[in-house]
């Protein structure tokens, strides 16, 4: 294809498609209801209307240290069905058991199906029946969203599905700003932070990195929701008392965990949904389809005292600006040689936001994958009947801390929240 235009990758794009093993394989899925109506050729019309309207899910994208992408034009509404990927499958007798297997079985095969060097970013099942509504089962490849971005794929269709309903014409609002736009920003504005590099490479993790692990402890997976009273306490009054959101609650009270059962600091890399839009006033990323992320290290500075003394100095000790980070490791070649040697964390933290759905057993695969790290720590919030909950999900893979240390830094850290003196 001759009309083909370079983008930019943005970081977290770059440094996946750079240094994952299995690049090709790894896309987000969300079910999105659609009516009983919409057959396999509408849903086709509805995903190339979405992909024309982000340029991050019409681009291709190479693998390795050459790692780029170039961007196709819209199609213009003209379908491609080869490109567009529906496939087709009748739920009628499932029952929800069932149904919910299929799900899973269909995430799977849709993974298999993503070819983003070929611009095979977003492929789909179609779930039909005659009666509530179908389920249109997307998934994106991750290069090209993150948590944020399938929520506005998820309104996009959304907007369609009532306009087609209608008997409207077909109006998606554009992206403002679209992820090459502000990963090329990002690349030009990192200068401005080299100030800062010495703080962020003095945050390095205090083991060095692993090329292998050993096969033992082995992996281990669970789950576990914070709801009930200690939800309204993390959700109301810590927040209140220690003038901090609840995010930054959870993230610093890991950190005291960690520390209090291994009996030493460790730095815990976090990772947030870097939408600084701040950086460049004016700037609307609200719609902006594109994984972007920022992660960091953060390093708990040990201080003796109680609890609520040691989570104060934590707090008031963190970091104002942590996507500076991100900006020097990832967007300034300049700054890339000082990181070479850098011992990236062994610890992972990452809040996704208000999900709307339980999330842990779905991610635990996203999970798996991050073998880097010994402890991985994934979070979200859902509102089931109005109540809110936190839902976590941690994993460490084979050779990492195994289900006892594990259980150990877990069972810390919620104790971190039940006691700590508000």
């Amino acid at each position: 294809m001759t009309d083909l235009r370079p983008g930019r990758l943005t970081a977290a794009a770059r440094k996946f498609l750079t240094w994952d093993p299995n690049p090709a394989i790894f896309g987000v899925t969300i079910p999105c209801p659609v009516p009983v109506a919409m057959g396999r050729e509408d849903a086709q019309r509805l995903l190339n209307a979405v992909i024309d309207n982000h340029e991050s899910l019409r681009s291709r994208y190479s693998y390795g240290e050459g790692a780029a992408c170039e961007i196709e034009p819209p199609s213009g509404g003209v379908l491609d069905p080869s490109r567009i990927e529906v496939r087709t499958v009748d739920i009628e007798e499932f029952d929800p058991a069932a149904l919910m297997a299929l799900l899973d079985r269909e995430t799977a095969a849709a993974n298999l199906r993503l070819d983003p060097a070929a611009g095979k970013v977003v492929t789909a099942t179609l779930f039909t029946r005659s009666h509530d509504v179908n389920i249109l089962l997307v998934t994106a490849h991750h290069a090209a969203v993150d948590a944020v971005a399938m929520w506005v794929l998820y309104d996009d269709i959304a907007t369609y599905v009532r306009q087609w309903e209608a008997g409207e014409p077909i109006s998606l609002l554009p992206e403002s700003t679209t992820g090459s736009e502000w990963a090329e920003f990002l690349d030009g504005y990192a200068p401005s932070r080299v100030g800062e590099l010495d703080y962020w490479l003095a945050s390095s993790d205090i083991e060095g990195r692993r090329e292998t692990r050993s096969a033992t402890p082995k992996s281990a997976h669970f789950d576990g929701v914070i709801d009930g009273a200690l939800a309204r306490r993390l959700l109301t009054e810590l927040p209140a008392a220690f003038d901090a959101s609840y995010t930054r609650i959870l993230l610093v009270a890991l950190g005291l965990a960690i520390e209090d059962v291994t009996g030493q600091a460790r730095s815990i890399q976090v990772q947030k949904h870097g939408r600084y839009s701040r950086l460049r006033p004016g700037t609307d990323l609200s719609r902006t389809v594109a994984w972007i992320s920022d992660d960091y290290p953060w390093l708990l500075r040990p201080v003796q005292g109680s609890l609520e003394t040691r989570l104060r100095d934590a707090i008031a000790d963190y970091p104002p600006n942590p996507e500076d980070f991100t900006l020097l490791c990832w967007h300034h070649p300049e700054s890339w040689p000082h990181f070479t040697t850098f011992n990236f964390p062994k610890f992972y933290f990452n809040f996704v936001g208000d999900v709307g759905v339980w999330i842990p057993d779905a991610q635990s695969r996203e999970q798996s994958r991050l073998t880097m790290f010994d402890l991985s720590m994934l979070l979200g919030t859902s509102k089931p009947e109005g109540v809110e909950q936190v839902h976590y999900s941690v994993h460490s893979p084979d050779g990492g801390l195994g289900a006892e240390r594990m259980r150990a830094i877990m069972t810390r850290w919620l104790s971190i929240l039940e006691t700590v003196r508000t």
